[in-house]
């Protein structure tokens, strides 16, 4: 055991000396004074050094001082009017300093803020703050510096690339106007003559790649936003920079080139990407006017979701219709007997005029109908008048006493 004590000894000896700088038998007698722990030793260093500054900062006091005093006697300070502090060079503290000396050292010395400042600006480490007094004191971290792998240094990272990349597309574009190529009077591709035993052949362009390199495709554009808890694509969803599933994506962003599944471009084609940053949360933006969108209907086609199938099915054999309408099957007619004339309307449009005796019944009209168009037989129907609109289904009916078909007229097949 008294090895061990002997090695603690030296190096709580070796650690004061590098911190007061005292003598080896100063630093031995504050150790004995403390009885070799360092924490009291180096506490009552600091002590001392304050006791030695009080003597120097405290203003002498005239006799016939009548002026405002504090709780303690001393006189009141005066405005805050203060020489500026001369410049000094300060000794940078190694070892262990407690949080009193970390007090002391930010009232008395301001180049420890301007260090502090360095690492926040330099991006290394986030910088550590204290909070509270000397007994109850609380290190806290800056919370706008998380290191490399905050949401700040992620933002900085990418306005930093998109300045670097908009000043070198701004020096290749001055580079690209300055010297002007002449342009190729002729170009494409050419045929030369055959003749015998020669066929003709094509002569592709030679400067067909070239052509192709120069027609500048017009990039696309899109929106980045940035937002304090991470980035959107034009108007679209949220996308968290804690997200490991977005750690691809925010790689590509952060190193220059656009994901393809979330700027929706293909491979090389160029974009336009222009950054917006948002000092806020992720809001939804409203949605953009896009014409032209969804799906649309080819004239003819079905209509979707309309349940006449059947009736759909029905209509695709109209030229057969007109075939049998054309060659309609006649009717019985006794020229002995008056007649009337009736123009039968089908639904495909045709219409039929046909001769009837007024003694004939309705009846003689819907066979009539049903033989002069198959398209009849596969749904109900009936025969109805438009002046007086009427559906006429009573088929013992005689034409002859109809007021509507004893003059004949018009019937019209409806579907019932």
């Amino acid at each position: 055991m008294s090895g061990q004590d002997d090695t603690a000894r030296a190096q709580a000896l070796q650690e004061l000396h590098q911190l007061t700088g005292y003598s080896e038998e100063r630093c031995i007698g504050l150790l004995e004074a403390a009885d070799w722990d360092f924490g009291q030793a180096a506490q009552a260093f600091y002590l001392d050094q304050d006791r030695e500054d009080e003597p120097s900062s405290a203003p002498s006091v005239p006799d016939n001082y009548t002026g405002p005093r504090t709780l303690d006697g001393r006189p009141a300070p005066e405005s805050q009017r203060r020489a500026p502090a001369p410049a000094k060079k300060t000794q940078k503290r190694k070892g262990v300093a407690t949080l009193g000396s970390l007090g002391g050292g930010a009232q008395h010395d301001d180049d420890d803020d301007d260090d502090d400042t360095d690492d926040v600006d330099e991006g290394r480490n986030p910088r550590d703050l204290f909070a509270g007094g000397e007994k109850s004191g609380l290190a806290v971290q800056d919370p706008t510096n998380q290191g490399d792998g905050g949401p700040m240094k992620i933002i900085n990272d990418i306005l930093a690339k998109a300045k670097a990349n908009a000043a070198k597309s701004g020096s290749s574009s001055e580079a690209a106007a300055g010297p002007s190529r002449a342009p190729n009077t002729f170009r494409g591709a050419g045929r030369s003559l055959g003749g015998d035993g020669v066929e003709s052949r094509t002569i592709p362009d030679p400067n067909a790649s070239e052509d192709n390199d120069a027609s500048n495709e017009e990039p696309q554009e899109r929106s980045l936003h940035l937002w304090r808890d991470g980035f959107s694509i034009d108007d679209g969803e949220l996308h968290r920079f804690d997200d490991p599933a977005n750690a691809a994506d925010l790689a590509q962003i952060r190193a220059g080139r656009a994901p393809l599944h979330l700027m929706n471009v293909r491979y090389d084609q160029p974009v336009d990407v222009k950054l917006h940053q948002h000092e806020e949360n992720y809001r939804r933006l409203p949605q953009t006017y896009k014409p032209f969108g969804g799906a649309g209907q080819r004239l003819g086609s079905e209509v979707p979701g309309d349940g006449n199938a059947s009736a759909a099915a029905a209509a695709a054999p109209a030229p057969a219709a007109t075939t049998s309408t054309s060659s309609a099957p006649s009717t019985t007619v006794d020229e002995s007997l008056p007649t009337l004339t009736l123009r039968i309307q089908l639904p495909d449009g045709s219409r039929l005029p046909v001769r009837f005796n007024t003694t004939q019944t309705l009846g003689d009209v819907y066979g009539f109908v049903s033989r002069a168009s198959t398209d009849v037989a596969a749904r109900p129907w009936v025969l109805a008048t438009t002046f007086p609109n009427k559906e006429h289904t009573d088929r013992s009916l005689v034409l002859g006493e109809m007021p509507e078909f004893k003059k004949g007229g018009t019937a019209v097949v409806k579907w019932a």
